[in-house]
């Protein structure tokens, strides 16, 4: 999503109480995306070990 674009589009219309929303949503996703990097990393490193195990 463009953060940017949304934030610019609630401030034109002084929506400022979507531009809290906008800030929530974006630290979640961010938050998300860090935990599916995390969780890909270890899947990686579980096959790795499973792969030498056998």
């Amino acid at each position: 999503m463009d953060w940017d674009k949304a934030k610019k589009h609630c401030e034109e219309r002084n929506w400022l109480w979507t531009l809290d929303l906008i800030e929530q949503a974006q630290k979640e996703v961010n938050e998300l995306e860090n935990k599916v990097a995390q969780l890909e990393e270890h899947q990686k490193a579980q096959r790795l070990y499973n792969s030498c195990n056998y």
